[in-house]
């Protein structure tokens, strides 16, 4: 077993392989175990490691600890003491939601993300939002007698800052440019849109009426393979666990975020998922609208909550994420494409 110390907290995780390095993050039902088929399917190309969160498996059972800052936290602490400057990342359930507030604020430490089965869920307001990271033109374009008159002005203005600029030295130059800029953008575009609440958290409805356990046999069945081995691991969870890392969960923040996550994103999430509820299209259409080059959406058909033990083709999907050059390389027969409007 191999563990390093947070803020005198014990964090456990395992390790295996060569190559470039791969950050697994369990989800609310188990721990770091069940990644195992998948890190032996990879290892021989990536070197890759899975710890288990505050609060499962064999790391500390600190209730202070189990929300999901402290958890990002404990992310990018684990970073550092295995002198990782930035990494590929794949996160399911919990770990998916704790990886996308670890990428939104440390963006230059992600590679490319995997998020699996993660709580998109519809907080009801989608039509009226202005998706988080869209700029917002503050005046449409004039069409009048006027047009003409406008443009003439227009191009003589910046005939004269033209020769402005070539009269100028480099650094009153740059300064100049830069302020230039920034006036045409205010008058052009509007700020980017914030994370917004929306009031809605449907996580903290499905913990409160389900236990861990329930939440495990609404999964596998008890005579399935997956039932056993997860159940070692859910015995050591601390089920306030659910209740911590549920609480300050808000639906249209979580969407927000990741729409506002820089590294390029692959959303993977089974159709049948019995915790998670798959989202729908207006979930993703949300997400992709003017964001589609760097985030793919995959549904997954006949999947529940844990694509890595019940689809076999889920190794070779990790594969083309890890491998390609563009993440909209991957070619599925499931993958969401946006609709034409």
């Amino acid at each position: 077993m191999s563990a390093i110390t947070i803020g005198g907290d014990l964090v456990h995780y395992e390790v295996l392989g060569r190559g470039r390095p791969v950050v697994l993050i369990h989800g609310w039902i188990g721990a770091w175990q069940y990644w195992v088929p998948l890190m032996q399917q990879i290892h021989l190309k990536y070197r890759v490691y899975a710890l288990d969160l505050f609060g499962f498996g064999d790391s500390a059972k600190n209730p202070s600890r189990y929300n999901f800052d402290e958890q990002v936290k404990l992310l990018d602490e684990f970073m550092q003491q295995m002198g990782l400057p930035k990494a590929a990342f794949i996160g399911h359930g919990f770990g998916a939601m704790v990886l996308i507030h670890f990428a939104r604020r440390n963006p230059d430490r992600v590679a490319r993300m995997m998020a699996v089965s993660a709580p998109l869920f519809d907080p009801g307001d989608l039509t009226k939002r202005n998706p988080a990271g869209m700029r917002i033109p503050l005046h449409a374009p004039k069409i009048s007698q006027e047009e003409t008159v406008a443009n003439r002005s227009s191009q003589s203005s910046s005939f004269h800052e033209q020769e402005t600029v070539a009269r100028m030295g480099g650094n009153d130059r740059q300064q100049f440019l830069s302020r230039l800029n920034e006036k045409n953008n205010n008058d052009t575009i509007g700020s980017a849109s914030p994370i917004r609440s929306s009031g809605k958290n449907p996580l903290q409805d499905i913990f409160r009426n389900n236990s861990i356990n329930g939440l495990l046999a609404k999964c596998f069945k008890k005579n399935e393979t997956s039932f056993d081995k997860l159940k070692v691991h859910v015995d050591k969870t601390d089920s306030d666990v659910l209740t911590v890392s549920s609480t300050q969960f808000d639906a249209g923040a979580m969407l927000d975020t990741l729409r506002l996550v820089t590294p390029p994103a692959v959303v993977v999430h089974g159709n049948d998922d019995p915790i998670i509820p798959s989202p729908g299209d207006a979930v993703w259409e949300y997400l992709t609208l003017a964001n589609d080059q760097k985030l793919v959406p995959i549904p997954l058909e006949g999947v529940r909550h844990f694509p890595m033990l019940e689809h076999d083709a889920f190794s070779r999907l990790v594969g083309d994420f890890l491998s390609l050059p563009e993440i909209t390389q991957i070619e599925v027969k499931e993958r969401w494409r946006r609709r034409s409007r």
